[in-house]
């Protein structure tokens, strides 16, 4: 979910686009008029559209409504960029359903940091939907059991994260990729496996950014209790799951 078309009415501006957008990992196609973004999503199913609406008098909106009437685009979320700051054409773009719009002069920045918050989320949610795999293992279900509560507290901690600093939302978004990243291998590990060394280093690598990045975002003044119950309960399974990992060490040394 990561592919943008760019609807640009200018080739530098598209270009530039383009090129800060391909770096930041996305996958990317140009356009230079509204009716060419109609005809480009007739063929292909961007899942993000970044259009210039300085093409506002070029049919930019019964473009866009064209689009929201190919089916698989319906909810398609379209951002806007603008050389001028005009509140007329900002609130045309929000009663066409645009979800943000950006002054075209700040360049790239602003908007691939919405779309990788799109993007975490989406990662998020599919992660908490997870259903996780029971097994044979007591230990290996007690470690899903763990990443199952964190995963969620993570969920209940997101909204939260402008309170944890300039870096909060950074920081939060490692716990929470590492926490999906832990719960994905965890349901692909064969039954009584963890007495294998190298896998139980893999865990405590990622289990260790959960809790060292929930110790830093603590360590920031004003965070309401909600936040600090939340963080504490991340850096408490984190240590729980550890201590399954280090039973799972002893039974190997022993046998």
């Amino acid at each position: 979910m990561n592919r943008v078309l760019i609807v640009a009415g200018e080739r530098q501006t598209g270009e530039r686009f383009q090129q800060a957008l391909g770096q930041a990992g996305f996958q990317t196609a140009v356009v230079w008029n509204p009716m060419q973004m109609v005809e480009f999503c007739r063929q292909h199913e961007p899942d993000f559209m970044i259009t210039d609406l300085d093409l506002a008098d070029y049919g930019l909106w019964t473009a866009v409504q064209a689009v929201r009437g190919i089916g698989t685009l319906a909810n398609i979320p379209f951002y806007g960029i603008s050389s001028t700051e005009n509140p007329q054409l900002v609130e045309k773009a929000k009663a066409a359903g645009y979800e943000e719009i950006f002054p075209t002069h700040e360049g790239s920045k602003p908007i691939i940091q919405v779309l990788e918050g799109k993007l975490n989320q989406k990662e998020i949610e599919d992660g908490a939907a997870i259903e996780d795999k029971v097994s044979r293992d007591p230990s290996l279900n007690r470690l899903r059991e763990i990443t199952r509560d964190i995963v969620n507290t993570t969920v209940q901690l997101k909204p939260r994260v402008s309170e944890y600093g300039d870096d909060g939302p950074e920081l939060f978004g490692y716990i929470e990729t590492s926490s999906i990243a832990i719960r994905k291998k965890l349901n692909a590990v064969e039954d009584f496996s963890l007495h294998d060394k190298e896998l139980r280093h893999d865990f405590r690598n990622m289990i260790g950014s959960v809790t060292g990045f929930a110790e830093l975002i603590l360590m920031e003044p004003g965070i309401s209790p909600e936040s600090t119950h939340g963080l504490s309960r991340l850096r408490e399974r984190s240590r729980e799951f550890v201590d399954v990992l280090d039973e799972q060490k002893a039974e190997a040394t022993a046998s």
